[in-house]
C-alpha cells in the first residue's frame, strides 16, 4: 500500500490503497469473495463518509418533517365542531371567515389522486358544508380542473380536513396563502453544511483516485456512491 501511494505521487497511504488488500487477504474462493465484499462496503459506504453523510441527511429530513407537521398544525384549515347531541354523526361547519362560494384548499404535501399529482383541490362551498353537516360523498376538482372527483376526506382529531390517497396516506388541507414556502432556515443551513462536507469528500477522492494500481471499476463504484449521496442531498434541498 505504501508503494501504491508512493508511485501514485502521494506521501501517505489513502483509503483507496486499501483496495489492494483484496489481492492478499484470502486463501480460497470463499475468503476471496468475503474480502472483496467487505472492501466494497468500506469503499462505497465509509471511506469517504458516505454512510455518515446519509445518516446526517436522514436526521435532517426527519427534523424537516417534524417542522412541516408543526407548520401544518398551525396553518391548516380548522373546522368548527357542533354540538350534535342527538346526532349519530359528529357535525362540523366552516369558519365564519371562509365565505367564498368556491374554496381552493392547498395540500400540505402533494398526493397522487386519480392518477394525478395533486397540489390543491377546489370545492363548492355548499357541497363541503353539506358534507361537514351530514356526511356522505364529497367531490372536488383536482388542481382546480376537470370534473369534480370523489375524494376520501375526513376530519381528524385536531378538526383539520385531511384528504387520503388509495394507500391511505394523508395530507392536511389549508387555505391559500397560509402554507409555508421553501425550506426553514434551520434545515437550509444544515443541508448547506452537509453539501459542503460532501464537496470536500468528493474533492478528496478526486485527488486520491490518481492511483496506478487500482482497477477502474473500483474507482467507478466509489464515484457512483459519492454521486448518489450528492444527489440525495440536492433532492432534499429542493423539497
Amino acid at each position: 500500500m505504501q508503494a501504491s501511494a508512493f508511485f501514485s505521487g502521494r506521501s501517505a497511504v489513502a483509503p483507496v490503497d486499501l483496495i489492494l488488500l483484496k489481492d492478499c487477504l484470502w486463501y480460497d474462493a470463499q475468503s476471496l469473495n468475503l474480502i472483496q465484499q467487505q472492501i466494497d462496503v468500506l469503499m462505497t459506504g465509509h471511506a469517504w463518509q458516505q454512510q455518515g453523510m446519509l445518516t446526517r441527511l436522514g436526521a435532517i429530513v426527519q427534523r424537516h418533517l417534524q417542522l412541516q407537521q408543526q407548520q401544518s398544525d398551525k396553518t391548516a384549515l380548522t373546522v368548527i365542531r357542533l354540538g350534535g347531541i342527538f346526532s349519530r354523526r359528529q357535525q362540523y361547519q366552516l369558519p365564519v371567515n371562509v365565505t367564498a362560494s368556491t374554496l381552493t384548499l392547498l395540500l400540505q404535501k402533494p398526493l397522487k389522486l386519480h392518477d394525478m399529482e395533486v397540489v390543491h383541490i377546489s370545492f363548492e362551498r355548499s357541497a363541503l358544508e353539506q358534507w361537514l353537516s351530514k356526511g356522505g360523498e364529497i367531490r372536488g376538482k383536482l388542481n382546480g380542473i376537470g370534473f369534480a372527483q370523489k375524494l376520501n376526506l375526513e376530519v381528524d382529531s385536531a378538526q383539520h380536513l385531511v384528504v387520503r390517497d388509495v394507500s391511505l396516506q394523508g395530507s392536511t388541507l389549508a387555505l391559500p396563502g397560509s402554507s409555508a414556502e421553501g425550506l426553514p432556515g434551520e434545515i437550509k443551513q444544515q443541508l448547506e453544511e452537509l453539501e459542503s462536507d460532501w464537496r470536500k469528500q468528493h474533492a478528496l477522492f478526486s485527488e486520491q483516485q490518481k492511483c496506478l494500481f487500482i482497477p477502474g471499476d473500483w474507482l467507478g463504484r466509489i464515484e457512483a456512491s459519492l454521486q448518489d449521496v450528492g444527489a440525495q442531498i440536492r433532492q432534499a434541498q429542493q423539497c
